[in-house]
């Protein structure tokens, strides 16, 4: 993603995370097979933060989604904002975190958990 001014991609949460984590404004193409709909739900809070644009798979074709790029192609205060928002939902020390609750759940120290 480092290279990307803008990400087209599915909205599967790990995806997302990494989005988020690198701060990329993104036109999102839920998954309509995945279970539930899970995807639509993930891509939705991107989209209500203004992180992201979403794209129904089912209405996808090359002129809507080149619309769709020429249209934040055009407004990089747009696509600023969008990855700016982007930035703020990601937790960049989340598996750090995830790693220190569970060693103080089991109860051992940051040490002894990484000494053996």
């Amino acid at each position: 993603y480092a290279a990307a001014d803008l990400v087209i991609c599915r909205a599967g949460a790990l995806t997302l995370a990494e989005l988020a984590l690198v701060g990329r404004p993104a036109i999102l193409v839920p998954y309509p097979h995945a279970a539930h709909d899970h995807q639509r739900f993930n891509a939705r809070v991107l989209v209500e933060k203004g992180a992201a644009v979403m794209v129904d798979d089912q209405e996808l074709n090359a002129g809507d989604l080149a619309a769709v790029l020429t249209e934040l192609y055009r407004d990089p205060d747009r696509r600023r904002r969008m990855a700016k928002a982007a930035a703020g939902l990601g937790r960049p020390q989340a598996a750090a975190r995830i790693v220190d609750d569970c060693l103080r759940i089991v109860g051992c120290t940051d040490s002894e958990g990484a000494a053996g």
